[in-house]
């Protein structure tokens, strides 16, 4: 059989006939792929990009995902569908590196593209109020973000040295919501939390500052949840102009704290 290669739209229908049919031995279903591509569809993010729905007479040899998702979402989408292949090929798909959300930023011609995706991530879910979930967005949907938070460039375009002692992505997701309502005082945040230079005892970024240093050389790290809460409540006493001597957040316990708003 001759390989065909014709474009055409995936309707549910056409998707849920495939799939019931013609999916023998594939890899088992990731319901959380499924989910992310079925939003892109729905969100109207879906594009015509080459990618094909690959079969080989009664087999579907690549494209589970994608018909599950047109199925989820109830959208039908327009993709090439390749149908004729040699059975052995099925064993030559999916071992490409998957693009990330930085590929993505520099293919646009966007700058500091790792700290731009990583930053949009952190900020869009303290701002769904989602802090301290392990949320994950698409490539279409931190595209979407950039959108939303275009000025988060400026502060990925800063120029800092971490240390080694905080990872970059906290610094610019607070830099970035600080400087919203503060953009001195988020300048000072960096500057004062890397430095250490000229701080004086009850220094809110004094107390921050040897709270990440500690928590670098611990074998126990605290998450980037963690972190980012820690770096909020300095905040938040430094715009009140109230020392702080001594920095903790209890997420868990009897004396559970939320995680702190940022004033």
């Amino acid at each position: 059989m001759t390989p065909q290669s014709n474009l055409r739209t995936i309707t549910p229908a056409w998707a849920a006939k495939v799939l019931k049919y013609k999916n023998v031995g594939n890899r088992p279903i990731n319901e959380k792929h499924v989910k992310e591509l079925a939003d892109e569809m729905a969100g109207g993010r879906w594009e015509l990009n080459g990618d094909t729905i690959c079969l080989n007479g009664e087999r579907l040899i690549d494209g589970q995902h994608r018909l599950k998702a047109v199925i989820l979402s109830g959208v039908s989408i327009r993709t090439f569908v390749v149908d004729g292949l040699k059975s052995e090929t099925f064993h030559t798909k999916d071992i490409g590196k998957r693009r990330s959300g930085s590929d993505t930023f520099a293919a646009a011609g966007e700058q500091n593209t790792t700290r731009l995706a990583a930053a949009l991530a952190m900020v869009e879910t303290y701002m769904a109020g989602k802090a301290g979930y392990k949320m994950s967005y698409t490539n279409g949907q931190l595209q979407d973000l950039l959108d939303k938070y275009p000025d988060i460039r400026e502060t990925c375009a800063k120029s800092f040295k971490c240390q080694g002692f905080v990872n970059r992505s906290i610094l610019d997701s607070c830099h970035y919501l600080f400087s919203k309502k503060d953009p001195e005082l988020a300048d000072v945040f960096i500057t004062a939390t890397l430095k250490g230079v000229g701080l004086e005892a009850g220094s809110p970024w004094l107390a921050l500052r040897e709270r990440l240093v500690s928590n670098s050389i611990n074998k126990a790290k605290l998450d980037k949840w963690h972190l980012m809460a820690l770096c909020i409540k300095a905040w938040n006493s430094a715009r009140k102009g109230k020392p702080l001597h001594q920095l903790k957040w209890t997420p868990d316990g009897k004396n559970a704290e939320n995680f702190p708003i940022i004033l």
